[in-house]
């Protein structure tokens, strides 16, 4: 398989939910909770209720939605460029073509790549939640060994089944909701290098043999305990992926636990929340104990007019983050910027992704 089979390899693999670098491993980012900075556990209150907290699902009155369709694409600022160069290499010929490959691999040396797209369509009512995940991603890097360019290739895609359920009742007169979350999923896995070689001859990438398939089942478990006063406070928990969820080849998704709070201040017009997040407390998830990739911080505003907007904003392991929802009733428009440190520590390597959303539905 030549060089031009690489782009494929951009617009279909990865979510190996096990991170590359030392970016923390998690299994879906909802794109509400990216523009929060990713402090959702203590709000969950959508869809992302099923991957983020699912006691929140008891706080929906009612249907509280139907997603039909979804797509969502995420990237960081590097891979268009790098999309561009291997599509000068790919239509290359011959010596020419074994150059051009040497230089994309001296070019990108040390410059981290992300992509990802998917879709959840999904239905999501009071105490209850059923959807089901495709994602995609790709996450390389080109790495210089015993000094030798090689690109670093860590991939895939998961197909989910997810359903949640939730339930709740009165501790101390004040409401305490429950959940917990069921996800069947089926991986395929791309975890190697290939050198430059690699890139031009003929089989030197075989996705059929390169691709590792695994399967699992994974349960979370959730609450949150809120109390009736003055900022209406809300205290949640979630305890994800218990276990692990070993999916052999494909590698596994590692127990994560993570505590939130959030709150409500009053205000004249609209309404507006603020999240706090402590994600994977006992750092049993990446490669590393750094706290303050651990903690996120995060705002939204609600502006009832006519197009209902949500605005965002936040801090991410301590790094910036925005976004947007537009509510058109039928159909929903939404961005949120981010950045993601791939460092072993904040502050070492971050990298900045954008992600946009649009969903139909009900």
């Amino acid at each position: 398989m030549r060089i031009r089979t690489i782009p494929f390899l951009i617009l279909m693999v990865l979510f190996s939910g096990t991170a590359f670098a030392a970016e923390l491993p998690v299994f879906y980012k909802g794109i509400r909770p990216l523009g929060m900075g990713g402090a959702f556990t203590a709000v969950a209150d959508d869809e992302n209720a099923m991957f983020y907290n699912p006691a929140g699902l008891n706080g929906i009155k009612g249907m509280g939605g139907v997603s039909i369709l979804n797509p969502y694409v995420e990237a960081s600022k590097n891979i268009r460029p790098f999309y561009n160069d291997v599509k000068n290499v790919a239509g290359a010929t011959g010596t020419g073509q074994s150059a051009l490959a040497a230089q994309l691999l001296e070019d990108w040396l040390g410059k981290h790549l992300h992509f990802r797209a998917g879709m959840f369509p999904n239905v999501v009512m009071h105490n209850f939640g059923l959807g089901i995940l495709g994602q995609a991603s790709f996450d390389g890097e080109v790495h210089n060994p015993l000094g030798i360019n090689t690109l670093q290739v860590r991939g895939g895609y998961d197909l989910a089944l997810v359903a949640s359920g939730a339930y709740g009742f009165t501790v101390m007169e004040n409401p305490l909701m429950i959940g917990v979350t069921g996800k069947v999923i089926n991986r395929r896995l791309l975890d190697r290098s290939y050198s430059t070689s690699d890139l031009v001859q003929q089989n030197g990438i075989d996705l059929n043999n390169d691709l590792k398939q695994g399967d699992g089942l994974g349960v979370d478990l959730g609450a949150i305990y809120s109390l009736p006063i003055f900022l209406e406070p809300a205290f949640g928990v979630s305890l994800q992926n218990i276990g692990d969820v070993n999916m052999g080849a494909a590698g596994k998704l590692e127990q994560q636990l993570n505590l939130g709070a959030a709150i409500h201040p009053p205000i004249g017009f609209g309404k507006v929340l603020v999240a706090f997040d402590i994600v994977d407390l006992t750092s049993q998830s990446g490669g590393d104990h750094d706290p303050a990739k651990r903690l996120n911080l995060g705002v939204e505003y609600k502006l009832p007019v006519i197009v209902i907007l949500a605005l965002r904003a936040g801090l991410h392991q301590g790094y910036p983050s925005y976004g947007f929802t537009a509510d058109l009733w039928f159909m929903k428009l939404s961005y949120a910027y981010y950045i993601e440190e791939i460092g072993a520590y904040a502050g070492q390597l971050p990298e900045r992704r954008n992600m946009a959303q649009i969903s139909f539905g009900f």
